[in-house]
């Protein structure tokens, strides 16, 4: 199959659930590939044949954008939508599996904390299905970390009695067996809604786990969610994807939509400042590079980003 015409199927499969932000992203970046390819074959860019994609050739043009750019980071970003991209074509059988087999991202400079982006949570939440039980499942503990800030440790602990749907608050018992309060704000409490009412037959003043593993009433673990995450790191292609960062872009996004610093002390539960003070310094450099970080609900701020 010709490799325009299976890019043109992956905006169609995206265009179902991303943003206009997450099209325009794939638009920017996967032609720039589709052209290298172009070149390397010596045809024309809608003549390239899906056959021709290799593991050498994908290693080339991730060189080829080193040669082009300074910053690995800049290189991954570019290149991220390309991995997205051929995975797609892989589970549809259009290339062969092994065209990216052992590809990995270049590592981030000065092991700098990139914060999740708007189209990469889009990307992020294209992977579950809302509609089975695993897939809102999944979508609830993601976007408890993303959405409220919890870690996901606080995830496991989480019980019935702990959500109060009423008020839209949640009691997260965090570090040092401590309470705090977070805010359930509508995104996160429709999937959480959904999961407990449909699949865990939810009392509110009960004291059963929340999230339990699929099928069964064992309640999830540590190695649940770190299993969860390497599935997303692959399929989503997110190389520096890991549990703790949804907490640093929640943190980091709500500074910059404004919000107040000792509420966010509060709501991730720090006992001090200078661990809070970190996400203004991520803050300020995400603003400063105009980078398009996930956006928290409006609920958390008096003034919006």
């Amino acid at each position: 199959m010709r490799l325009d015409t299976i890019y043109q199927l992956f905006l169609c499969d995206r265009d179902s659930y991303c943003s206009g932000r997450t099209l325009e992203y794939y638009k920017d970046n996967i032609p720039r590939f589709i052209h290298f390819v172009s070149e390397a074959s010596q045809v024309a860019p809608d003549q390239v044949d899906s056959d021709v994609i290799t593991r050498e050739l994908v290693v080339q043009y991730l060189g080829w954008l080193r040669s082009n750019n300074r910053k690995n980071t800049t290189i991954n970003t570019y290149f991220r939508a390309v991995k997205v991209f051929l995975n797609y074509a892989i589970d549809e059988g259009y290339c062969h599996p092994d065209c990216l087999r052992k590809v990995k991202f270049l590592k981030s400079d000065a092991s700098s904390v990139v914060p999740l982006s708007e189209w990469e949570v889009d990307d992020l939440d294209g992977l579950f299905n809302p509609k089975l039980e695993s897939g809102i499942r999944n979508l609830s503990i993601v976007h408890l970390m993303l959405d409220a800030g919890l870690r996901s440790s606080e995830v496991v602990r989480l019980r019935f009695k702990d959500i109060n749907f009423t008020n839209n608050y949640i009691n997260v018992l965090g570090k040092g067996d401590k309470y705090r309060t977070v805010l359930l704000c509508p995104k996160l409490k429709r999937f959480l809604f959904h999961y407990l009412l449909k699949f865990r037959n939810f009392s509110q003043e009960e004291n059963y786990p929340v999230f339990t593993q699929i099928g069964t009433s064992k309640p999830i673990n540590s190695n649940v969610i770190k299993q969860l995450f390497s599935r997303c790191k692959k399929q989503a292609g997110i190389d520096r994807l890991h549990p703790h960062l949804l907490r640093h872009t929640f943190a980091t996004s709500y500074i910059l939509g404004g919000g107040n610093m000792e509420f966010l002390r509060l709501m991730l539960g720090h006992s001090d400042y200078e661990t809070t003070k970190i996400y203004l310094h991520l803050a300020q450099e995400a603003k400063m590079l105009h980078y398009d970080i996930y956006k928290l609900d409006p609920i958390y701020f008096k003034s919006l980003y």
